[in-house]
């Protein structure tokens, strides 16, 4: 008996290239007119200082401060979180101008002020910031209390004189020294500035909750701008001191920790 076959009917669709937008169907489309198209500017991609503009595409009206010369001629200690601080004995430091960064004030409240340049310190230490009761800056505009002062961002590496900007060499340890100069600083002593490991941590704390600075990081990023720095501060009477003789930082003149706290 023969088998009856059936018979497919192939049928060809062609599909226009350009489909409109409101058209609703499953097909695969081709290109779209250039007309439908709407170019939106994404926030990851704007300048540093632009990436506060919200959907309306209007930019937050942050208001920025200054810095008063309250230190004149004074020896300014800035708080790093490197190593060689592990075990440090805190209240050495009493009766001495201190400027905690980032972390550092957690350890050390009872400084003078505190200075960060990534905006996630203060979300992450939002509380001790806030109860806080020194000078606070940062560069990093935010919708802050009252208490905070919001220096603008300048250039990378060297020196800024205006009092409403500071060099932020890409890293707190360096805008602060730019900081304690406008603040009135004549001699700035680094504590924990080791700007690297010791083999086996990075911070005499237990860091952030995100990755540990690399060391291509600091060798390429950080230190280098330290030279261009010390260029600027020639002729203006000020002195700075590394209070890590093991740091990879070389550009100032190392001592110990106990000959920093002997200086006045």
């Amino acid at each position: 008996m023969r088998r009856s076959r059936q018979i497919r009917k192939i049928v060809k669709i062609t599909v226009p290239t350009e489909v409109s937008k409101n058209t609703k169907s499953s097909i695969s489309r081709g290109k779209i007119a250039n007309q439908d198209i709407k170019h939106v500017r994404n926030a990851a991609t704007l300048p540093k200082d632009n990436r506060g503009y919200i959907s309306n595409g209007k930019k937050p009206n942050y208001k920025y401060g200054k810095v008063d010369e309250i230190w004149t001629g004074e020896t300014v200690y800035l708080i790093g979180g490197g190593p060689s601080l592990k075990n440090f004995k805190w209240n050495s430091l009493e009766g001495k101008k201190t400027i905690a960064i980032n972390k550092a004030i957690t350890f050390y409240p009872n400084a003078d002020a505190v200075y960060w340049t990534d905006g996630r310190v203060y979300t992450w230490f939002e509380k001790e910031i806030n109860k806080f009761k020194g000078l606070k800056y940062t560069i990093r505009p935010k919708n802050y209390p009252s208490d905070v002062t919001i220096l603008k961002r300048g250039k990378k590496f060297g020196l800024e004189t205006s009092k409403d900007i500071i060099s932020h060499g890409n890293n707190s340890g360096y805008a602060a020294i730019n900081l304690a100069i406008h603040l009135g600083a004549k001699r700035i002593v680094l504590l924990g500035y080791d700007m690297g490991s010791n083999g086996t941590s990075t911070h005499f704390h237990n860091g952030y909750p995100v990755n540990a600075t690399s060391h291509k990081i600091y060798k390429d990023q950080f230190l280098p701008g330290f030279e261009i720095l010390k260029e600027e501060i020639k002729g203006k009477g000020i002195q700075i001191f590394n209070a890590c003789p093991t740091s990879n930082l070389d550009t100032f003149r190392k001592i110990s920790i106990e000959e920093a706290l002997r200086l006045r």
